[in-house]
């Protein structure tokens, strides 16, 4: 007689799941951790059939199949129906799967139909069961069948095979499941234990390059020639929820969007914080979104003994309990040294790149020898286009449709100043920037800022960093001759810019 499966304490439940509030890559992961956790629980029989044994993971994907392959212990007899019953945790819940939930919701979120081939270590059989969720429903099937064949192969696996997909990896969201993926993994890839591939290519991690750094306090005093440096990393552990957690704070050498903020971590496992998203960055930490320390400071903490959730992308706590562990974060992150008072969220803030005086003098030296080549080349060329009348600051600037803008106001000699900064990304303007002040008797000034320009190109490259730094110069450039014009009745001020435009656009493009 065939031996069957029985699903009548799950079919509904499954066939709900594909309705769930799930990612891509959070469903991979799933898989990732039945894998893992397989892998643990046998692994002293499969080094002992391979003594060079590793877990391999291999993920395909594409837009009618995603494949899932392992070489970790399969699922034995004992254990079989429990398998594909939804919410029956395994025998062992201390590890990755200890819901009974993950595979079933990931295989059911992705498709309409999936198979699940297998062959347990210590077995002389593989196993085959197929779940087609429209004939389920259909038929109102309460049990399947299940295909075994003997083999004398030691070798053990798991292969699930998802079609008639719901959602299709394809494009950029492969890229984005492999980030992920890599980044949720980290600890077990980088540490030989794991190999996972997906599409053939096997992930890695690397991690930020540490801030090896004075301490900004020490830089700004004058008094310091050659300040000490600090590697900008730090150990800790706190109590919270009668457990340890423990984990690293650090400062970043560049500072990168995607990977500032804290990963949480249980059983070497991400939960919160994964690459490019959901990065635990609370704002008594980080500050607001304007804060250097939202770029630069990131760490990780470990609560193995914290609960998730099913999906295990959250942490089981109510808003009291998360508050008190942000507060006990804080303290445990904020110095590297608390006797000499020095202050990581401080550093993280205030540290600038131009502070590395070695650093900014090697970059100078090696810049300054073409300074005059440029310098001779754009004034040559515009020494006969002298503009002889000033453009009236008051003529209205031609608004060209593709921009961005932002407006602030300054306390300046007891006015109140309201600049406008507008970015234009117009390749048939030839200035670099321009100005216009809605009236003589106002203090409202708008600064147009042409980020197309051939000066722009050549020297301030796109980094964010950079153009923030042009900004602030040409806002401060474009000030001056208002303030000239208004205050010292100079009628021709505008004849700097004018003449500064014409030397710019004789600067070539970088090729």
């Amino acid at each position: 007689m065939p031996r069957e499966l029985n699903i009548k304490p799950t079919v509904g439940l499954l066939a709900m799941m594909k309705n769930m509030d799930y990612t891509e890559y959070y469903a991979i992961a799933e898989f990732v951790d039945n894998s893992v956790q397989s892998y643990w629980e046998n692994k002293k029989k499969l080094k002992s059939v391979n003594s060079n044994y590793k877990l391999k993971v291999k993920i395909e994907l594409t837009p009618t199949e995603i494949t899932i392959k392992d070489n970790a212990g399969g699922i034995n007899d004992s254990r079989y129906d429990a398998a594909f019953e939804a919410g029956k945790p395994p025998p062992n819940t201390k590890g990755l799967s200890e819901f009974g939930v993950g595979m079933k919701i990931a295989a059911c979120w992705f498709a309409d139909k999936w198979k699940v081939h297998t062959k347990a270590i210590e077995e002389n059989k593989w196993k085959l069961v197929e779940f087609d969720m429209r004939k389920i429903l259909d038929k109102n099937l309460e049990k399947l069948d299940v295909t075994e064949s003997k083999v004398s192969s030691k070798a053990s696996y798991t292969i699930v095979t998802l079609t008639r997909l719901h959602h299709k990896p394809k494009g950029r969201s492969i890229q984005t499941i492999k980030d992920h993926i890599s980044s949720m993994y980290r600890h077990l890839i980088n540490s030989g234990e794991i190999e996972i591939l997906i599409d053939n290519k096997k992930l890695i991690y690397d991690g930020p390059e540490i801030r090896y750094s004075p301490y900004y306090k020490d830089w700004l005093d004058g008094n310091i020639k050659k300040p000490r440096k600090y590697n900008w990393f730090k150990k800790f552990e706190f109590e919270f929820q009668r457990g340890t957690c423990t984990g690293y704070v650090a400062i970043r050498k560049k500072g990168k969007v995607d990977q500032e903020g804290f990963g949480l971590f249980r059983r070497k496992r991400l939960i919160i914080g994964s690459e490019g998203r959901r990065n635990f960055k609370p704002y008594e930490i980080f500050g607001l979104g304007n804060d250097r320390k939202q770029q630069v400071l990131f760490g990780e903490v470990h609560m193995d003994h914290m609960k998730v959730s099913f999906a295990k992308n959250e942490f089981i706590w109510n808003e009291n309990e998360k508050q008190k562990f942000i507060s006990l974060l804080s303290n445990a992150t904020e110095f590297l040294d608390k006797e000499k008072k020095l202050n990581i969220h401080e550093q993280a803030k205030e540290w600038k790149q131009s502070m590395e005086r070695d650093d900014i003098r090697e970059r100078s030296k090696k810049g300054l020898p073409q300074v005059g080549k440029f310098m001779e080349r754009g004034l040559q060329q515009t020494s006969s286009e002298a503009t002889t009348e000033a453009k009236p600051l008051t003529k209205k600037h031609e608004r060209v449709k593709e921009k961005e803008s932002s407006t602030f106001r300054i306390d300046f000699e007891g006015k109140v100043w309201t600049i406008t900064i507008e970015y234009e990304y117009d390749e048939t303007k030839d200035y670099l920037y321009d100005v216009e002040i809605a009236d003589k008797k106002n203090e409202e000034i708008t600064v147009f800022i042409n980020l197309t320009h051939n000066f722009v190109g050549r020297f301030f490259g796109d980094t964010g960093h950079d153009i923030k730094g042009l900004t602030i110069l040409l806002a401060y450039i474009a000030i001056t001759e208002v303030q000239v014009w208004k205050f010292d009745g100079v009628r021709e001020a505008s004849l700097l810019r004018e003449r500064l435009n014409n030397i710019c656009r004789n600067i070539p493009p970088k090729t």
